[in-house]
């Protein structure tokens, strides 16, 4: 028989898990990069809006590959922490330790991909830094997702820890 009951996680991963989640909204719908034009003009730029925009504009390539990599990844690893710390699937033998394994190896494997936008994010504001024609700066949006994602990523490696102990 299978029986479902709370984790016994520790409350200082709970409270970093939270900050990391709550990091990640702001990270998207605030603004994440100023671009200026011959120094005259600019825009600012969420990295949610990039998407919408990149999808209203028809370059459905770049609008899925932003989606999936700044937003669908850190979601469903979000996403699945929280299901790891809150909820724990227990039952006797070697099915439950085999089940909570292969969870954690797909919390591993989503952290593969946790800094991928933020490297974006860096190498685009780094490559046109110093430019005549356009520059790139972070703004508070970028910082809150560099937050979130590395608060995420030392989550998982305590929720990890935690798990396989």
């Amino acid at each position: 028989m299978r029986r479902v009951e709370r984790s016994k996680s520790t409350p200082a991963t709970t409270g970093l898990l939270l900050i990391a989640s709550v990091l990640f909204v702001p990270g998207l719908t605030l603004p994440a990069v100023e671009t200026r034009h011959l120094g005259l003009w600019g825009d600012e730029h969420s990295i949610l809006g990039l998407a919408l925009t990149l999808a209203a504009e028809g370059d459905w390539l770049l609008a899925a590959t932003v989606s999936l990599f700044s937003i669908g990844f850190p979601l469903t690893k979000l996403l699945w922490m929280w299901r790891l710390q809150l909820v724990v699937a227990t039952s006797s033998g070697a099915s439950t330790a085999t089940q909570r394994n292969r969870s954690l190896d797909w919390l591993e494997r989503l952290g593969k991909w946790s800094m991928a936008d933020v490297l974006v994010i860096a190498l685009i504001v780094f490559s046109l830094r110093g430019n005549l024609f356009l520059e790139a700066r972070p703004l508070v949006g970028a910082g809150c997702f560099a937050l979130s994602t590395l608060i995420a990523m030392w989550t998982a490696g305590r929720i990890v820890s935690e798990r396989r102990s």
